[in-house]
């Protein structure tokens, strides 16, 4: 049988990026088989929703929320993520301006369908989360990648994005706190950002997911310097700030035009997202000391990792900003970031995600998340450490 012929898409979207996530489905298997295994790839932590957002679930389920809901989204969520996004950023935001998508995912995916096509370039930073290359390039368009170097804490140079930009750029797209270094973009960041990215009449584009878990610097979003006629969209969900990946409901808010263009796209990609879901996530947003929890389990986990793994020969990183990720070079062990994941699974029944999958430029090193409670996090450090040592050179 000849091999199936599929569209140019599946190039697009299947992309060196797309394997970074191989070690942690085989750690999963191997979970569900009884190997004790401890995951800190995917960034779905053991956080559960708080009281209120299940029993909101429930309420809403009860009522019968199971049937089709608007496409752009139901009113209730789209108002609690302006009124949210108003205290947030301290500028008016309407509902008009909210479109409500299947996860922060669904939202970059949509976005990049209808801003950016053949031909067209998008400027991203490296490291970058694995998914971008896909959701950029999937409708044709070209991702130019700015490289940030681990040598200055991966910190920004908005010069080199500027210089980085042809009369084929379309858009830019930031990432803060980011995935997978934990950089927090600064004040000063964004606003020499919104100022490129308005002077040439670019896009830019706001990944805000982790919003909610800055450790020390304050988070900072384009939107609050943005002005009329400004090209800005942010991206957002409560998959992180209130630990609710399952519900899969995210949103990005943007000028009226690009709304209702991401409205139309919804009728042929999903014909719109949960009602009960939405429900429980306008509950979520309605109350803000929900994601204070959060922030703060994050953050002594951060700590526990960074302390464990801070008296470990053969590693180096810097501690993140904020985010739930900490990105480590692992040269000395003479393996590469790949090789290093691979062989810590099968030997130490640990689970990280190989760094090739966020750039060429980190293929040295691995993404380890500080995903479960402290005391696990002790545990995957120790055996870390025992992997680390038995394959540096000996100090005799």
């Amino acid at each position: 049988m000849s091999p199936t012929r599929f569209s140019p898409l599946l190039g697009r979207i299947s992309g060196t990026s797309a394997g970074a996530w191989e070690v942690g489905d085989r750690a999963t298997v191997q979970i569900g088989e009884g190997r004790d295994v401890i995951h800190l790839g995917v960034g779905d932590p053991d956080l559960d929703v708080a009281p209120a957002v299940r029993t909101a679930t429930i309420r809403a389920l009860e009522a019968g929320r199971t049937h089709y809901s608007p496409l752009g989204g139901e009113p209730a969520l789209r108002s609690a993520v302006a009124a949210h996004a108003t205290g947030l950023y301290g500028r008016d935001v309407s509902p008009s301006e909210v479109a409500v998508c299947s996860g922060a995912q669904g939202a970059l995916f949509s976005l990049f369908q209808l801003i950016a096509g053949p031909q067209d370039e998008v400027i991203v930073l490296a490291p970058y989360y694995a998914t971008y290359p896909a959701v950029v390039t999937a409708g044709g368009a070209d991702m130019v990648t700015v490289e940030l170097s681990s040598e200055s804490g991966f910190r920004l140079d908005a010069d080199h994005i500027e210089a980085a930009i042809t009369p084929r750029t379309r858009a830019v797209l930031i990432n803060s706190p980011s995935n997978p270094t934990g950089q927090v973009l600064s004040q000063a960041d964004i606003d020499r950002l919104v100022e490129i990215t308005r002077r040439h009449g670019l896009w830019l584009v706001s990944d805000e997911v982790y919003w909610s878990l800055c450790f020390g610097a304050p988070h900072v979003s384009p939107l609050s310097r943005g002005q009329p006629g400004d090209r800005i969209v942010v991206i957002n969900s409560v998959s992180k700030s209130h630990a609710m990946p399952g519900y899969r409901i995210g949103w990005m808010i943007g000028p009226q035009d690009l709304i209702d263009a991401v409205t139309l796209l919804a009728q042929p990609l999903h014909f719109g997202i949960s009602a009960f879901a939405q429900d429980a996530a306008a509950a979520a947003l309605s109350d803000p000391t929900l994601t204070e929890p959060v922030t703060a389990a994050f953050l002594e986990r951060r700590d526990v990792l960074v302390e464990a793994l801070g008296t470990c020969p053969g590693l180096r990183f810097s501690p993140p900003q904020g985010g739930m990720f900490l990105l480590v070079d692992v040269t000395a062990t003479g393996l590469s970031g790949a090789a290093f994941a691979e062989a810590l699974l099968e030997e130490a029944g640990v689970a990280v995600v190989p760094g090739f999958g966020f750039g060429d430029s980190v293929a040295h090193m691995v993404r380890i998340g500080f995903l479960p409670p402290p005391a696990r996090l002790r545990e995957a450090a120790a055996r870390i450490s025992g992997f680390v040592a038995r394959r540096l050179p000996s100090r005799g």
